[in-house]
């Protein structure tokens, strides 16, 4: 090296090799500049500017990011700093497992970094995924699928065993419910994760997690199959116990109780006699929800106890 002072220097290594050839990744990585948007898995690009291939491909070997307009309600911030670019902003985010969103302020030149609120290590949901006003690059591709939501009594959960076949409600993002057939085709080809996140009426937040639930066909009632079980501190483990039931309504009832679980507590569920979790329970108002009427309401008995009725619910697929 010769400086423009004319010194000179020098460095030497002792062993020095360059591979092969790799493939370009197969995984997308999705870049954005200037607020528009450059898709290196598809070559569009919404702008004459031209984003350096060294730049993405170096980007994608350390971490791939998924550009989105992602909602950040189930995110919070872990720390802010400048950055040159989007491409600075992701790239200093790559290596930090924490981090599964980035977003970058073009006019102020921040980077801000999120984590999953909660503890958890995925949060994504599809219901969430476009609604958010900024583009932000999140770490997964894939979303959580919503398939039952509980916030108020304004739908009825109380149906008989044909309306539990099919979705009713308000959509995902309100009183919902996927139905069994679809839950049956979701899980037909291999079991899914299953999240169950609960809101207890003091606002505070909580989950349960799953590694393998699946749902049977309409031959064998929606047989439960459910396992693998963790959750944050103090949820205790309220659906392991009905693995193996088949679903029962007011009108079908496939329990081992003499009598009918759906009737009795007023609600659909993986009954056994009749149960720990029931999650498709009445829903309770903040007057009637606490100290009410045994086992009645949106029910996770561990460790809220049978006389407390969740004030939200989500099971969530992914």
């Amino acid at each position: 090296m010769k400086a423009w002072n004319d010194s000179e220097h020098w460095a030497e290594y002792s062993s020095f090799s360059v591979g092969r050839r790799l493939p370009r990744p197969k995984q997308r990585y999705a870049v954005q500049h200037e607020g528009r948007h450059h898709d290196t898995s598809t070559g569009n690009c919404a702008t004459s500017h031209k984003v350096p291939r060294h730049v993405t491909e170096a980007a994608s070997s350390v971490q791939t990011w998924h550009s989105s307009r992602e909602s950040l309600s189930d995110y919070e911030a872990v720390r802010s700093r400048s950055a040159r670019n989007e491409f600075d902003c992701a790239i200093s985010a790559s290596g930090d497992s924490a981090v599964q969103l980035v977003a970058f302020n073009a006019s102020s030149s921040l980077c801000t970094l999120f984590r999953c609120r909660l503890g958890l290590s995925h949060c994504r949901k599809c219901r969430n995924a476009n609604k958010g006003a900024q583009r932000v690059w999140t770490a997964h591709s894939d979303c959580w699928t919503t398939v039952q939501h509980r916030v108020s009594g304004s739908v009825d959960f109380y149906r008989n065993w044909t309306q539990y076949q099919s979705e009713f409600g308000e959509g995902p993002d309100g009183n919902y419910w996927i139905g069994l057939n679809s839950l049956h085709a979701l899980t037909a080809s291999g079991p899914r994760k299953l999240r169950i996140l609960m809101k207890a009426w003091n606002d505070s937040e909580h989950w349960a997690e799953y590694s393998s639930f699946s749902v049977g066909p309409e031959s064998d009632n929606y047989r439960l199959s459910v396992s693998g079980f963790s959750g944050s501190a103090g949820i205790g483990d309220c659906f392991t116990s009905h693995s193996g039931m088949q679903f029962t309504t007011k009108d079908a009832d496939h329990d081992t109780r003499t009598g009918n679980c759906a009737t009795d507590y007023i609600g659909a569920w993986w009954f056994t006699n009749c149960h720990c979790s029931n999650l498709n329970g009445e829903y309770k108002n903040s007057s009637e929800a606490i100290g009410g009427v045994y086992a009645e309401g949106v029910i996770w008995r561990l460790p809220f106890g049978n006389y407390y009725s969740l004030m939200e619910i989500e099971m969530l697929l992914l």
